[in-house]
């Protein structure tokens, strides 16, 4: 370091000007640094969704699931295929491995896929990667207009999504609550029979009807004209009266007279309502690692510049980029806060404004240094970023205050002054202080490379504070000396004299010194008795819930619920919301295809107790009957609310062994305490009806399977046979079966499908019908059959409800061949905390390693280590008096306490070891470096402790923040007061006497 020192002191004028320079090029990368509320992370899950409209869930599985398993499974990197067959769809979700790129990920998916060979009734394969937060809608619009509902969907879909779908980073726009205008043609089924036609004679004729072909051209007084034959639909009139003709008797019925024929409109995707009115809105899904902030703005920018007609109502259901932006400037002004509190730590030790001037300028250069690297690194403005600068700047300014303290002492006691005792009083604690720097970044480094989502998540951190403790050393042994060249060698001198704080050190220090064995044995008992008494009321969680103000209440509804009572059902819940003075942006989306609904409400600022509001508010909606389950919960959480989930898989060679080891599993989850609603992914029943053909039969009259399949489908479902133009709008034409009229298997028996011949044949005369009960879904781990148990748990001691869980599972008497394992929240949170625990055993072993260098032997990195634990008893305490759990942040926290701990001892036993060279017997030089090291080892604990106490104390910094800065505050507390002490015994209890050879 003494090179860096001397070079910066010979070229004062160039170091001056890089200031300016570094401040200038930090705050440019501040302001163009991307925003977003989570580190852009890889999440390795990936999930393809393919329509089969019309397929049971055994035939989604056969059809589709099976070809999609067996490709997935070769994929290299892949963890896990889990592969689903529902009604109507296939959904499969591979899990990769933590290193696999998911982007080149989807691409060899996508391939796969595109290699599979897809029934013709199989829709077009989505693909949706799981992203940070669960959400990845960033923006939500609500449009809606009493009576002009067809209006507003037209000027949505015309106006509005043209003008956004050219802005730069957008994926996609999910629009909700947009109908299309149809013709439905539902053929009277008796009337049918009577008349002898058949759904093929019908659909003939439509086609015959409905044309406009060109015959060729004629010439008329030497011009040549074309002619059209035009009998083209304009009307729901020209649709009935199309003319049927019977085969024996040639007598013509219209249309009209033996089927329905009507104008509807159909949701061609969900029914959406906002504020209990029906309406449409469109949300906007960004590209991964797209500036959030930056799109939305453009969104809103495009929405300003419409003319949006006044008896339309506007609202803004979602933004996250309001969120994002109150989460990064919140971090920011508590990262500057922080800074302003360690300056006036500074001063109010110094007591001497050129001595803070210093520490004035060096801060903000470090911090802004920090930027412009990790603009430089590609990282954006996220909470885990600006965290770790948050959590910097208290040590960052520590190297600096070592320096400032030592030249401040030293020029204010010599008479002659010079850049040679500026250097020289540097160089004193340079040492000192680059291994305590690199003690730290020792600390942190192993949380850069924590495997998994956990470790993901906090590598921006880990990295942004190893950035930020390098610069501030650099900072400490170049700008520091410079500027204390300027601004201290003409203070005034005064004769060095011990403060009252120096009295009563030297006098305890003394008396401890003296008193070892019961000095220790004090701490020992308040380390003990803190850990047995303290932690386990404190309880344990993956990751401490964010206040949240966006509720969101999903209602499942029984199976074939029709679409009218789902909405009825929703109405009553929106009727509750809307008589809430504290709801605000009711938004209501009901799913056309599972029936179920979602409603997502917003709840106001004024109310203070939002658990209790919200649990009133629970008991209020178990007054409306209908639906099979009703959940109430917040919206957000760095893992989408799923840190509330706990989540099983049930596996094994035969299911209904997997499914006796399940009810098994959930009869007991159901007793656990902070454990609800639970249920397996079986649960539940579809009614079914089955035709089983006969092939015999078939054959006598001239059918085919496929044939009778395809006539049933499209009898049954409709099929769309033609077009209509009117009023400048293009319509389908659905032809279908009126199924109202169907009341029993009886009824469904009779109807008529025409043979190779034409010849009408009645469904029950090929084969016999039947009403069964099937499975909701088949679900497929690796090729095998399992079950999944879910359960939410109420609890904020998240660790506590699962390892009850855990362990009442284990005392279950389960099936041999049955194994189970957990997934989701919990899993993650066993292997974090496990991942972690490695972390800092491997940063204390670094830790040593880096003070066995420095000091050239094994016992005093030893004296030093033995500081850590001590730093429990005030981090335990912190987390109780604000009645946090130990979670992520909290273990992160506990890392940044090795390092700082650490560096106070370094300091404190650096100047033993130089008095010690210098002569000294060990008891003195503990005693003299102590009261010495006092001042700088409290300034710099009480302004790493100043710097978090913004944080801290914040409601809009997030858990993350929170958790970990009471946790190093309250470590700190303790931590220091008994290194005064428990590290100067210690040392003289394993350190040999040197024989005094002066006495200074």
């Amino acid at each position: 370091m003494k090179r860096f020192i001397r070079f910066s002191m010979k070229n004062t004028l160039t170091m001056l000007l890089v200031i300016p320079l570094i401040i200038v090029g930090g705050i440019y990368s501040l302001k163009t640094l991307h925003m977003e509320k989570y580190p852009n992370v890889d999440m390795p899950y990936l999930t393809i969704i393919i329509p089969y409209q019309g397929a049971s869930p055994k035939q989604a599985m056969n059809d589709i699931g099976e070809q999609m398993e067996r490709e997935f499974l070769k994929l290299e990197g892949r963890k896990n295929v889990y592969t689903n067959g529902v009604m109507n769809a296939v959904y499969s979700t591979i899990e990769f491995d933590m290193t696999v790129d998911m982007k080149e990920a989807e691409q060899l998916v996508r391939r796969s896929v595109d290699s599979l060979q897809l029934p013709k009734l199989a829709g077009e394969p989505q693909y949706e990667l799981t992203r940070p937060g669960g959400n990845p809608i960033s923006f939500t619009m609500g449009i809606y207009a009493p009576e002009k509902i067809d209006e507003v969907q037209k000027f949505v879909k015309n106006i509005i999504l043209p003008r956004l779908t050219v802005i730069e980073g957008i994926s996609e726009i999910e629009l909700n609550g947009t109908t299309e205008t149809s013709v439905f043609i539902r053929l009277l089924p008796q009337k049918l029979t009577v008349n002898g036609f058949t759904f093929n004679d019908v659909r003939e004729a439509i086609a015959a009807s409905n044309l406009s072909v060109p015959t060729g051209d004629i010439t008329i007084s030497n011009e040549i004209v074309p002619v059209r034959i035009n009998s083209a639909f304009t009307s729901i009139e020209d649709i009935k009266d199309v003319k049927l003709f019977t085969k024996e008797e040639f007598t013509a019925k219209t249309l009209g007279e033996v089927a329905e024929v009507t104008d509807e409109s159909k949701y061609i995707n969900n029914l959406t309502r906002i504020n209990g009115k029906e309406g449409v809105s469109f949300s906007i899904i960004p590209k991964g690692g797209a500036n959030v902030v930056a799109i939305v703005d453009q969104v809103k920018k495009e929405m300003d510049s419409l003319a949006i007609p006044d008896d339309y109502k506007v609202e803004i259901l979602h933004d996250q980029s309001i969120e994002i932006n109150q989460s990064v400037h919140s971090m920011l002004r508590e990262v500057f806060l922080g800074a302003f509190m360690t300056i006036i730590i500074t001063l109010l030790f110094l007591k001497n404004i050129r001595s803070t001037i210093i520490a004035v300028i060096s801060i903000p250069v470090s911090i802004f240094a920090s930027f412009l690297w990790l603009k430089t690194l590609g990282y954006t403005l996220n909470i885990m970023t600006l965290a770790g600068i948050a959590v910097a700047v208290g040590r960052v300014v520590d190297d600096s205050i070592v320096v400032i303290e030592n030249i401040f002492r030293r020029v204010r006691a010599s008479k002659e002054r010079d850049e040679e005792l500026i250097e020289q009083a540097t160089s004193e604690v340079a040492t000192a202080i680059t291994s305590s720097t690199i003690t730290t970044i020792a600390v942190f480094l192993p949380l850069a490379f924590v495997p998994g989502i956990v470790g993901s998540f906090f590598k921006p951190l880990a990295w942004t504070i190893v950035i930020s403790l390098f610069i501030s050393l650099m900072v400490a042994v170049t700008i520091v000396p410079i500027l204390s060249k300027i601004f201290l060698l003409k203070i005034t001198p005064e004769l060095s004299q011990e403060n009252v704080l120096q009295k009563w050190y030297r006098k305890s220090l003394t008396w401890a010194l003296h008193h070892r064995l019961i000095t220790l044995s004090a701490a020992l008992v308040i380390l003990i008795g803190t850990t047995v008494s303290v932690a386990p009321k404190l309880g344990t969680t993956f990751l401490p819930q964010e206040k949240v103000n966006h509720f969101k209440i999903e209602l499942t509804m029984e199976n074939g619920t029709p679409l009218e009572i789902t909405t009825n059902v929703a109405g009553k819940v929106e009727n509750i919301l809307l008589n809430q003075k504290e709801i605000n942006l009711i938004h209501t989306v009901i799913d056309s295809q599972s029936k179920n609904a979602t409603i997502s409400f917003v709840v106001n600022d004024s109310v203070k107790e939002l658990n209790e509001y919200v649990s009133n508010l629970r008991l209020q909606l178990t007054t409306i009957s209908g639906p099979k389950d009703m959940k109430v919960s917040g919206i957000g959480g760095i893992i989408g609310g799923a840190e509330s989930k706990y989540t099983l898989v049930v596996n094994g060679t035969n299911l209904e062994e997997i499914k006796r080891a399940s009810e098994q599993i959930t009869a007991a989850l159901n007793k656990v305490q902070g454990m609800e609603n639970v249920t397996t992914s079986l649960e539940g029943e579809v009614p079914e009806i089955i035709v089983d053909l006969d092939d015999m039969k078939l054959a006598e009259k001239g059918m085919m399977p496929a044939m009778v399949a395809q006539n049933l489908r499209a009898l049954i479902n409709g099929d769309v046979v033609t077009t209509m133009q009117a009023a400048d709008e293009t319509k389908e034409v659905n032809l279908g079966l009126k199924m109202d009229e169907m009341t029993s298997l009886k009824d469904l028996g009779k109807i008529q499908i025409s043979n190779v011949m034409g010849i009408p044949v009645m469904l029950n005369e090929i084969g016999e019908l039947k009403r069964v009960h099937n499975i909701t879904s088949i679900s497929h781990l690796n090729g095998e059959e399992y079950i999944m148990v879910y359960g939410t748990i109420t609890d904020e001691k998240v660790g506590d409800v699962i390892a009850q869980a855990d362990k009442v599972i284990n005392h279950l008497q389960l099936p041999e061949n049955v194994s189970y394992y957990k997934e989701g929240v919990s899993a993650s949170m066993d292997d974090g905390f496990r991942d972690l625990s490695i972390a800092i055993g491997i940063s204390i072993f670094l830790v040593y390693l880096v003070l066995v260098y420095t000091f050239k032997e094994g016992k005093a990195p030893f004296v030093i280590l033995f500081a850590i634990p001590f730093s429990v008893i005030g981090a335990l305490i912190g987390l109780y008096i604000v009645k946090e759990p130990i979670g992520m942040p909290a273990m992160i926290g506990l890392l940044m306490l090795n390092g700082i701990v650490v560096t106070n001892a370094i300091v404190l036993i650096d100047k033993v070891k130089q008095f010690e060279g210098c002569g000294m017997t060990k008891q003195t030089a503990l005693v003299e470096a102590g009261v010495i090291r006092i001042r700088p080892i409290l300034m710099t604990a009480i302004a790493t402790m100043g710097a978090l106490i913004p944080m801290a104390i914040s409601n809009e910094t997030g858990m993350v923040s929170k958790s970990l800065s009471v946790v190093v505050i309250g470590g700190l507390f303790t931590s220091t007061f008994l290194t005064l002490f428990i590290v100067p015994i210690l040392y003289s209890l394993f350190q040999k006497s040197k024989k005094s050879l002066s006495h200074i």
